[in-house]
């Protein structure tokens, strides 16, 4: 069983408004469309981090899935019915190529943020794909 600290709950929103605020100074132009939620259009497996799936977790139910589909549990309708607890991964893939490279500076930025949250309080640290990681509970 993972080590869960409560705390880590407001510690990664805090990390995630930080995240928010910077992409938003970028303007990536995500409508929100749920397109890069289907992971196999682009070629795209998604990672995260045990801290970020627990968080995840925590908030919302996971529904059942077929994590071999490649496709988001939580996309419904085309729209992302977890947008608030996402993962770093979802908030920096964006489906307009021209911010790859500055998308991964800012992943690599918050990712290093996110590991040291979890360094910090003792929380195991397991960086694999999302999908499989949130079916092996």
């Amino acid at each position: 069983m993972l080590d869960h600290h409560p705390e880590n709950n407001s510690d990664i929103n805090e990390i995630y408004k930080k995240l928010e605020a910077e992409l938003a100074s970028i303007d990536p132009g995500c409508v929100a469309c749920g397109t890069c939620c289907s992971f196999d259009e682009f070629d795209h497996v998604l990672y995260a981090s045990t801290i970020e799936t627990d968080y995840i977790r925590k908030n919302v139910e996971v529904p059942s899935f077929d994590p071999d589909k490649n496709i988001c549990p939580f996309l419904i309708n085309s729209q992302c019915s977890i947008r608030e607890h996402r993962t770093l991964g979802c908030r920096v893939f964006f489906c307009n190529p021209d911010y790859k490279e500055k998308a991964q500076d800012i992943y690599n930025k918050y990712y290093t943020m996110i590991k040291d949250l979890a360094d910090n309080n003792g929380v195991e640290w397991l960086y694999a794909p999302m999908l499989k990681q949130l079916k092996n509970v």
